[in-house]
């Protein structure tokens, strides 16, 4: 399992624009305040029988964020008031990744584990630890 962080937008960015384009909207009050996210993927070692992949290891990739009503409509974007908008959390604390632990990894990890490993341990390596 290993973390990521990623910036939603540069602080500066070059764009070609068609003559009729208007420039991106950027919604950050400054560009030392850009959002970050962060997003944790897990990965396990691929299995193979006879040379044919059976496990390519891959379980997911989970944005750490919440998801809350938007407080207002949005006519250039077609947002409604009260439709669902991705927020990224703040701070990440040690109950925020074991809350993500519990109810995301754990389920992907158990839900495409392969079979014939199932009665084997499972051990949870974060960071080269």
């Amino acid at each position: 399992i290993d973390e990521k962080w990623f910036y939603l937008n540069q602080k500066s960015e070059r764009f070609y624009l068609l003559p009729d384009e208007d420039d991106p909207h950027r919604t950050a009050k400054n560009k030392n305040y850009i959002p970050r996210l962060m997003f944790l993927c897990v990965v396990a070692r691929p299995r193979f029988r006879h040379g044919e992949c059976i496990f390519d290891g891959k379980i997911g990739c989970f944005p750490l964020v919440t998801y809350e009503p938007a407080i207002r409509s949005n006519a250039i974007t077609g947002r409604v008031r009260g439709d669902m908008v991705m927020k990224p959390i703040q701070s990440i604390t040690r109950d925020v990744v074991r809350g993500f632990m519990i109810n995301q990894v754990l389920p992907a990890i158990r839900a495409k584990w392969p079979r014939e490993d199932v009665g084997n341990p499972i051990y949870i390596q974060q960071d080269n630890a």
